[in-house]
């Protein structure tokens, strides 16, 4: 190799002083595969296969797009970190007895097989950080979180585990995620008089961040499947405040939520108290909408039900120096099932990254 050429390969391998970085990722939720009401299953309900099949496809065509001016304008980065996927992967294992076991074990195949995990085993050509919902298993005890462990053990980039093997954590350069399943709470058990079982989540994020993060400052993203202002019956207000009470140690730019299926995608502000827009020393809670839970209206054969979806895109902007770093956010959505889909709203925030 000549003196010429080694040059520039390194010169072209590292980021040069004072270049802006970004890590850009994608942020959905809820893709709800729903079978055929069969004991053996063969397809998914028709709405399902065509929210399903096409948001995989629009997903892998979004890289390298233009973005229009009027949230911001540039390009979709060509380099994607991965997908955050935040729970309900499948529609069935909430419900027991008749068909249900059948119909979500083949729900999980057609989930596996679109969505893979490491970029190279699906149809999907990032890694997958996903994690359990309700219609995964109420309790985190169910085939799916059974699968959902085993996909943890070869999951990229992960840098923890927790001791139950369901929630994990991984770094993308500057970026550190937390996967916390349902909701951040003590104790593997649901509380008595509450819905949910936390599966030691909370106790599990508290370790992670002292270990990995500690007094670092570097930004941390955190992802669940309930929304932190729902009731009190689905998130425990005693583990909503131990949750709150560990986030305000660390730098945390973004907590990621799915479940409501709340058209269009939004962002809330949370101070610990209260939740609502821009309140102050807040932090920003999105909620990507959900990506395929459509589904054929039980009323109304032939017509379907649930057809609005969304996603989200994010890039962590690392500008030289600390004055202009920031999260950026948008929105992309549909109205019809995504035969018809466009960019919709832009959230910026100034973060700060060492």
């Amino acid at each position: 190799m000549t003196r010429a050429l080694f040059l520039i390969l390194i010169a072209t391998s590292f980021p040069l002083a004072g270049e802006t970085k970004y890590y850009a990722f994608f942020i959905t939720g809820d893709p709800q595969y729903l079978a055929d009401k069969s004991p053996r299953p063969t397809k998914l309900d028709p709405y399902s296969e065509e929210a399903n099949s096409r948001f995989i496809a629009i997903l892998n065509e979004l890289p390298g797009q233009s973005i229009p001016e009027s949230i911001g304008g540039g390009h979709v980065a060509k380099s994607i970190l991965g997908v955050i996927v935040t729970g309900d992967l499948v529609d069935s294992f909430d419900k027991t007895g008749g068909h249900y076991d059948a119909m979500g074990k083949y729900e999980w195949r057609r989930y596996v097989d679109d969505y893979g995990l490491t970029g190279k085993d699906g149809k999907i050509p990032w890694p997958i950080y996903d994690l359990h919902g309700n219609h995964d298993g109420p309790q985190g005890d169910t085939f799916i979180t059974d699968a959902l462990i085993e996909r943890n053990k070869i999951r990229p980039h992960v840098q923890h585990i927790s001791p139950n093997g369901l929630h994990y954590s991984w770094d993308w350069g500057p970026l550190h995620g937390v996967a916390v399943g349902m909701f951040a709470g003590e104790g593997e058990k649901r509380r008595e008089g509450h819905h949910y079982a936390a599966r030691a989540s909370l106790e599990f994020l508290r370790k992670d961040l002292a270990e990995k993060v500690g007094n670092s400052g570097r930004p941390v993203i955190i992802s669940c499947h309930l929304h932190p202002n729902g009731p009190e019956y689905d998130w425990p207000a005693e583990d909503l405040k131990g949750f709150w009470d560990t986030l305000t140690k660390y730098n945390v730019v973004a907590l990621v939520h799915g479940h409501t299926h709340g058209s269009p995608p939004s962002k809330l502000t949370w101070d610990g108290k209260a939740f609502g827009c821009d309140l102050p020393n807040s932090i920003d809670v999105f909620n990507p909408d959900d990506s395929g839970a459509a589904k054929t209206d039980r009323r109304h054969p032939g017509k379907a039900v649930g057809i609005n979806h969304g996603l989200l895109y994010a890039e962590l902007v690392d500008a030289p120096g600390t004055q202009k770093d920031a999260l950026v956010v948008r929105s992309y959505i549909t109205k019809d099932n995504w035969a018809t889909h466009s960019w919709h709203t832009r959230w910026e925030r100034a973060v700060s990254i060492p």
